[in-house]
Parts: structure tokens; sequence; C-alpha cells
């Protein structure tokens, strides 16, 4: 299993801030390579809530579905994801200096078709970027 992490403080409100991101709608807005969320099964986000994705891994596109596991209204929210790769996502806030700490841990396996495409280490840190990158979306996004 492969892991990547990352956190970023966004100058906006705690309840905001877990708000957007927690909500799968908005995932495809700042999640890198997300390419959509359908058939999501509720609002707002609460354990059992469904949905089905679309994800470019290494050009190659993966289909599954994912499930809130956790919730903790503005301090915690995880999910589960299979199909075309299994995961596992938890976001964390916190407040700090009166704007918002997210943390951002991804625990995935690679799926087969894309180590065919590249190695296990080039994925990885393609994907660490895009952890990276997609926490700096939310921050432009809910700065703005």
């Amino acid at each position: 299993m492969s892991k990547v992490s990352g956190s970023v403080v966004i100058n906006a409100p705690i309840e905001k801030v877990f708000e957007y991101t927690a909500s799968p709608a908005n995932g495809p807005v700042f999640i890198p390579n997300l390419n959509e969320n359908s058939n999501i099964s509720v609002s707002p986000t609460q354990v059992g809530q469904k949905w089905d994705w679309r994800f470019n891994m290494g050009g190659v596109d993966l289909r599954g579905s994912a499930e809130v596991t956790e919730v903790e209204p503005s301090k915690k929210w995880s999910l589960k994801s299979s199909g075309g790769g299994e995961s596992s996502w938890t976001y964390t806030f916190e407040t700090v200096d009166g704007g918002t700490k997210v943390g951002l841990d991804i625990d995935y396996t690679i799926p087969e078709g894309v180590l065919g495409k590249m190695s296990a280490p080039v994925i990885e840190k393609i994907n660490q970027q895009n952890a990276e990158q997609g926490l700096q979306h939310l921050k432009t996004i809910l700065e703005s």
C-alpha cells in the first residue's frame, strides 16, 4: 500500500472549509485528475453517503465507488473507495491563527493497469505532487 499526505493553512473559517471540502460534488473542482463524482446518494456529507467516481492515474482512466466512513463536523471526515483503485482518504481540520489547517492522508494501492505504464516510485511521486496541488487549489478557491 502506498501513502501520500500533506497539509495547508487556509485563511477561512473552519466551518466553511469543512463544508466545502467534505462535499463530494466539489472534489473534481480541487482534486487533480478527479474527473467526476456522480450519483451522490445524500447531502450533506454523512456516514454511509456513497457516490461513483472517475479518476485518471498515470494516463489510465479508473472508475469506482466511494463511501463516507467517518464524519466529525469541522474536525475530520474519511472515505473508502473501491473499484478501479482501493484507497482510504482522511481529511482533518483545526483552527490555527484565525484560519484553518487542513490535513490530508491517503492510503492507496496502485492498480495493475497503471503499473504497466509507469513504475510505482514514479506514480507515488506524481500522486504526492497531486495531493499537494489539490490542497493548494482548495486554498485558492476558499480564500477567493
